[in-house]
């Protein structure tokens, strides 16, 4: 992914563009070998795959991916391949968690359903991709991540949706969208996003599990999860 922030090369590259670091030395071009993989620093982005030209070596990693000096970019991939079949509706939920205002946060918490952690969790433990070692554990309330790949039923579009929650509540309204409890270290406090942007979150992540996998869930369960995301948008989209 190409975040403009990041890399301006990326952000205005096109098709056959050949994209080279000045040096061999770190920060390299990093080319994950799956979309699986792909992290998702900030929405909305630019998604290429490329070809790589001129790899370092040797790699000196154990992950998925390869350190480049050289890529040559091939296509801009639409960003709802990185989410699985139903990534269209994934993609529509972040464009509006990056978006969020603290009255439709208002509105999300206000209509989440009192059963919604227990309903997400129970779509956790009906994806056949969770690790066996983690099958022991029940509640997944707000979990967007399990590890391994893929991490989720949707990719990494639940850490997505939740960073984008995040930092459009910083961007808003700054230290107010946080609170600290104290943690294990005494130098390294718990963080916690404020409400009503955490309700507000779980919801969306709620939404995002029950459109973007819908076949963990029978119907009844996936419009109790959808209900404060019809509220919000008065969406025909099921």
């Amino acid at each position: 992914m190409a975040d403009e922030r990041r890399d301006l090369r990326f952000a205005g590259a096109a098709k056959g563009d050949v994209i080279r670091n000045e040096t061999r030395d770190a920060p390299w071009i990093v080319v994950e070998h799956s979309l699986a993989g792909v992290l998702i620093t900030s929405w909305p982005g630019t998604f290429w795959e490329a070809e790589v030209v001129d790899a370092i070596s040797p790699q000196n990693h154990t992950g998925d991916y390869t350190r480049a000096v050289a890529v040559r970019i091939l296509r801009q991939v639409p960003p709802a391949e990185c989410f699985g079949p139903h990534g269209e509706a994934v993609v529509w939920i972040l464009d509006r968690a990056a978006r969020l205002s603290r009255e439709d946060a208002q509105t999300l918490s206000e209509h989440r359903a009192p059963e919604a952690g227990q309903l997400y969790s129970s779509a956790w433990l009906n994806w056949k991709d969770l690790p066996d070692d983690k099958r022991v554990f029940e509640d997944w309330e707000g979990i967007i991540g399990a590890g391994g790949t893929p991490v989720s039923p949707i990719g990494r579009g639940l850490a997505a949706i939740f960073n984008s929650v995040c930092d459009n509540a910083i961007r808003l309204f700054g230290d107010m969208a946080w609170y600290t409890t104290d943690g294990p270290d005494e130098d390294d406090p718990d963080m916690h996003l404020a409400e009503p942007w955490y309700t507000a979150s779980l919801c969306l992540l709620e939404v995002a599990m029950a459109l973007g996998a819908p076949d963990l869930l029978p119907e009844t369960d996936r419009k109790t999860l959808t209900a404060p995301w019809h509220v919000l948008t008065r969406s025909s989209l099921s």
